[in-house]
């Protein structure tokens, strides 16, 4: 997935919950992507905006990360209905 079609998934569906390479501050439950030392991160923060240990995943594609990211941001269609 490019990113000019991932930022189209978030705007299209209204998705909230997500900063997409350092936007802005992370907020409580967002899904973070960001890029460092060539690798491609997502992870996601908790409810007081700290991002969880566990969470962090790598990737050495903006592709790939960005399909995992758009699957972890979907899932505020079932946590927050």
């Amino acid at each position: 997935m490019k990113r000019v079609e991932a930022q189209y998934i978030l705007k299209e569906e209204g998705l909230k919950h997500y900063n997409l390479f350092n936007e802005h501050e992370i907020k409580p439950f967002d899904v973070v992507i960001y890029e460092k030392d060539n690798k491609w991160i997502v992870c996601s923060a908790d409810e007081r905006a700290n991002i969880v240990d566990t969470s962090y995943t790598y990737y050495d594609n903006e592709e790939d990360a960005l399909e995992y990211f758009i699957k972890l941001v979907r899932l505020e269609k079932v946590l927050f209905k």
